[in-house]
């Protein structure tokens, strides 16, 4: 059971994060490490956002339409069974991002009248390296642990101007504990991560004027990206059934970016809240082949109205299903569909004195395909 169904399981967490938290994407789940023997994966997955806000009082300023930018994730995983006990891991991924970008409304550069000599937008990528190893202690329980790295670019330009910078790869450490019960499919796994500190190097152009930017200078900062636990469980419940979840809570509130300025600090990013989200699903396997599965996802909203414009949306309920393949040959494939109802927002136009930019209403629908080998 374990085998036909935990492909299908999985897939349906592929964008479990597309609305999380703070900038979360990937969610840094470690399961790749319980599957059988040797095995490598690859999944692709795509997200289209339709977020639109609209001002609270008809005619105040325009529509801000369009502002969450579709994306794509990439993730490669390989797991090697080194001996009874011993198994490692290597994961990469894409565990944070930002795509945001105001066309038109009030924070674009023809909406705001030329005081903003660009569209307000935010456009971060990351990569991450992990690597792990687990130790099977006996009688179901293991150990596992490790280290991470992160990497991120990314572009700015909001009401303080423009800011460009990235960074070499930063390290911060992972570890775990798990249970498992082969016989009725159980499994319960617990992991930290700890908080990385990213140091960049970039450049700043400061909005000195309204449509007027200072020269571009230099500038070096760091940002701490935030610990987090994940707590993943499987369970069979029937034959052929399989119910399972994930609590993942991270620790956003804080998160910080600011870089010194012409006249003081400018903060960039504030984040006010920590993020909880939760996934609850059920597998069945219909034969050796295939197996399918259902799922839903809360998080809980944070503060409202928005600490910042470059966060639209907070808090989401989704739906998602997915469906797996696994060949005679040993190759898995699973597809999978989700459905996102990302948390209502309002963003403060003008530190309050403009009526609020409302994000009402909005929705997602997130992709994804994971190409697997047992060997």
């Amino acid at each position: 059971m374990k085998k036909a169904l935990w492909g299908a399981t999985a897939l349906t967490l592929v964008a479990s994060t597309s609305f999380a938290g703070g900038i979360d994407r990937s969610g840094q789940g470690v399961n790749i490490l319980f599957e059988e023997g040797n095995y490598a994966q690859f999944t692709l997955s795509r997200i289209n956002p339709d977020v639109n806000g609209k001002p609270a009082i008809t005619g105040a300023y325009g529509d801000a339409n369009n502002v969450a930018q579709g994306y794509n994730q990439l993730s490669f995983g390989y797991k090697h069974q080194v001996n009874d006990n011993w198994s490692v891991a290597l994961i990469a991924d894409q565990p944070y991002g930002a795509h945001v970008l105001y066309a038109d409304g009030p924070f674009s550069n023809v909406g705001s009248g030329g005081a903003l000599p660009y569209n307000a937008q935010a456009d971060i990528d990351s990569r991450a390296l992990t690597f792990l190893a687990q130790y099977e202690l006996g009688n179901g329980f293991s150990i596992h642990g490790g280290a991470r790295g992160v990497s991120v670019k990314g572009l700015i330009e909001a009401g303080d101007g423009r800011l460009n910078a990235d960074s070499d790869y930063n390290w911060g450490g992972v570890i775990g504990v798990a249970y498992e019960k082969p016989e009725i499919a159980l499994r319960v796994a617990l992991t930290y991560a700890s908080a990385i500190d990213v140091d960049f190097d970039g450049s700043i152009s400061q909005l000195v004027a309204p449509g007027t930017l200072a020269p571009e200078m230099p500038t070096d900062f760091s940002v701490e990206f935030p610990e987090s636990v994940n707590l993943d469980f499987q369970t069979g419940v029937a034959a052929n059934t399989l119910v399972f979840g994930s609590a993942r809570w991270v620790g956003w509130g804080g998160f910080n970016l600011t870089t010194p300025g012409l006249a003081g600090d400018i903060e960039w990013v504030n984040f006010a809240d920590d993020t909880t989200t939760y996934r609850l699903g059920v597998g069945q396997r219909l034969n050796d082949q295939w197996s399918v599965a259902l799922v839903a996802g809360y998080e809980s909203a944070g503060t409202r109205p928005s600490t910042t414009a470059l966060a639209p949306t907070t808090g989401s309920k989704s739906i998602g299903v997915a469906a797996t393949y696994t060949s005679p040959t040993n190759w898995v494939v699973s597809g999978g569909l989700e459905y996102v109802i990302p948390g209502d927002q309002s963003v403060q136009v003008s530190g309050g004195a403009a009526p609020d930019l409302q994000f009402n209403d909005n929705s997602a629908i997130a992709m994804g395909i994971r190409i697997g080998y047992r060997f």
